[in-house]
C-alpha cells in the first residue's frame, strides 16, 4: 500500500491542478500583439508576471521554449530546475522593464499570455537556450522565432552546454508526460525536413527540431503529413 501512496498523491495533484486551471479559461485582453510591460515576478524557469501600461497583471508562458520542472505535480527535476528558475530571475528581476510578443496563438487554455520576452534588446527565450538551461518546446502555429531558437538549441545540444551535460535529465515535457502517463500533443514534426509523423515516433525526429502539434489542423505547409505506409514503403 505504502508503495501506491506516490502515484495516488501524483493524481491528486494532477486533478487539482487542472480543476484550477479551469478557472482562468478566459484570453487575456491585451495592449496588442507587442506591449512594454514590469516583471512583477519570476515563477519558474519559463513562466513569469508582468504589468502592462494599464496595470492589468499578465501571467507570461514564455513561448517556443521549455525548461526543466520546479514543482509539478509534486515533484521537481531537481537541480537544473533550480538553475533555471534562479537564472530567469536574475535576468528579470522585480521591476525590470520588458516588451512581449505574442505569436498566432495569445493565450494558452489556461488564460497565460504565450509570449516572447524581450529585454534590453535580447530575446530572453533565445538566452535561456544558449545557457543550455531550456530546450525547444515548438508548438504550432506559433513559428515567428522557431528557426532562430531551434539553431539554439542545437548548439547548446552539440556543445552539451547546461543541462545536456548531465545525461540524467529529462526533457521538460517528457517528464511531464510521465507524471500525467498522457500528452495533448497529437504529431510531432520536423522544423528542418518539413516532415510530420506520429507521437509515437518523435525519436525520428531530433530533440532541437521537433515542432509539436495539438491539432492536426495546423499541420499546413511546409509541413506534410507522413503517412505509416510510405515509411514502410521508403524504409523508414
Amino acid at each position: 500500500m505504502t508503495g501506491l501512496l506516490p502515484g495516488f498523491r501524483r493524481f491528486i495533484g494532477y486533478v487539482s491542478l487542472v480543476a484550477r486551471r479551469r478557472r482562468f479559461r478566459r484570453a487575456p485582453d491585451l495592449p496588442g500583439p507587442r506591449f512594454p510591460a514590469t516583471v512583477v515576478r519570476t515563477v519558474d524557469g519559463d513562466t513569469l508576471h508582468v504589468c502592462d501600461e494599464r496595470g492589468v497583471d499578465h501571467a507570461i508562458r514564455m513561448l517556443s521554449i521549455d525548461t526543466p520542472e520546479t514543482h509539478f505535480l509534486g515533484a521537481s527535476q531537481g537541480y537544473w530546475a533550480e538553475m533555471a528558475a534562479a537564472r530567469l530571475s536574475e535576468l528579470l528581476p522585480a521591476g525590470a522593464e520588458v516588451e512581449i510578443q505574442t505569436d498566432e496563438q495569445p493565450s494558452d487554455a489556461y488564460g497565460r499570455v504565450l509570449g516572447y520576452v524581450i529585454s534590453g534588446g535580447r530575446l530572453i527565450n533565445r538566452l535561456l537556450l544558449e545557457e543550455g538551461l531550456a530546450m525547444t518546446y515548438i508548438v504550432a502555429p506559433n513559428l515567428l522565432h522557431a528557426q532562430d531558437l531551434s539553431e539554439a538549441a542545437q548548439r547548446s545540444f552539440s556543445a552539451r552546454r547546461g543541462m545536456f551535460s548531465d545525461p540524467s535529465v529529462l526533457l521538460p515535457y517528457e517528464f511531464r508526460w510521465s507524471l500525467r502517463g498522457q500528452s495533448s500533443a497529437k504529431l510531432v514534426g520536423s522544423l528542418s525536413r518539413g516532415e510530420v509523423f506520429d507521437l509515437s515516433e518523435r525519436e525520428q525526429v531530433p530533440c532541437w527540431d521537433r515542432v509539436f502539434f495539438f491539432d492536426v489542423r495546423d499541420v499546413k505547409e511546409p509541413f506534410v503529413r507522413i503517412a505509416p505506409a510510405r515509411r514502410a514503403r521508403d524504409g523508414g
